[in-house]
């Protein structure tokens, strides 16, 4: 307890600087790219580190039209993949920036997706 308070402490007094390594990390976020997949790779989808979409990769063979059902749910599934994964990218890196201390507020993903708990 003393030690998280420690560094809480330590956070407070560093206020400018935190402002600007979490304007990093949210940078370094957007620079990244994580791919979701479904259908064992048929369906792939990449996102930046935030998810926001950047590409959809179709395996050619499901562009069929019989096949538009299939599609459109390896679509969502591939989607929310990546979202899982660009939402644990995220929470390691605040993890990295605030030394495991939980600090309400800095997981931008509950604020739009709802809580992972």
């Amino acid at each position: 307890m003393l030690k998280e308070l420690a560094q809480l402490t330590a956070l407070l007094r560093n206020a400018k600087d935190i402002s600007e390594k979490l304007e990093g990390v949210m940078a370094r976020l957007k620079e990244e790219r994580i791919v979701g997949s479904a259908g064992g790779g048929l369906v792939k989808v990449e996102v930046d580190g935030l998810a926001d979409p950047r590409r959809v990769t179709i395996e050619p063979a499901l562009l069929k039209p019989e096949d538009k059902d299939l599609l459109e749910e390896l679509l969502v599934g591939a989607m929310r993949d990546a979202i899982q994964k660009a939402r644990e990218r995220h929470m390691q890196l605040v993890t990295e920036f605030t030394g495991g201390l939980p600090l309400p507020g800095l997981d931008i993903f509950s604020k739009f997706l709802g809580t992972t708990e």
